[in-house]
């Protein structure tokens, strides 16, 4: 297999829907949703049934189960954003050649490579591959940069050769 090269600068936003995507994938949204819900019903049943005896119950209840919707508001649409605004490399160009030897990442003011081992996961959501080299950091790969489908499929089977584990969540 040859090496493949993709050229790419992130669109506008198109960072922070990856970043969404891997929030997206690691939340628990469900159980915490519902476990919210089943908190914050307490809370205004406290309030409704208990009058001044469980006020204080129900502010507690309450604050509990509305922390979970705000702080998953704080994670979607606050933190990537502030992210995004710090980040210089971002806004650059990226050039990657991947290879069975590792990847080669060059930007305007880098110029690296990386080992395959560096690694230790990957999801692919439906426009991005999202490589993980640890628990909440990873690369941003668009599949738009990749000229073709015979280019995404030598991709992924280079990524799947190197990367221990896989995850695909179209």
């Amino acid at each position: 297999m040859n090496a493949i090269t993709i050229t790419f600068r992130y669109h506008p936003g198109e960072y922070l829907r990856a970043f969404n995507a891997h929030q997206r994938q690691r939340m628990r949204i469900g159980p915490d949703g519902a476990f919210s819900l089943v908190v914050l019903a307490g809370g205004l049943a406290a309030f409704y049934f208990g009058g001044t005896k469980y006020f204080w119950l129900g502010i507690a209840f309450s604050a509990i189960g509305l922390a979970y919707p705000v702080l998953s508001a704080i994670m979607l649409f606050v933190l990537p954003r502030l992210l995004m605004f710090e980040s210089v490399m971002l806004r650059s160009e990226f050039q990657m050649t991947f290879s069975h030897d590792g990847i080669r990442m060059r930007t305007e003011s880098l110029d690296s490579r990386i080992d395959w081992s560096f690694y230790k996961s990957a999801t692919v959501v439906r426009d991005f591959y999202l490589l993980y080299w640890g628990r909440h950091e990873f690369t941003a790969i668009p599949k738009r940069a990749f000229e073709n489908a015979a280019h995404i499929q030598a991709f992924d089977a280079v990524l799947g050769a190197h990367v221990p584990k896989v995850e695909r969540k179209m």
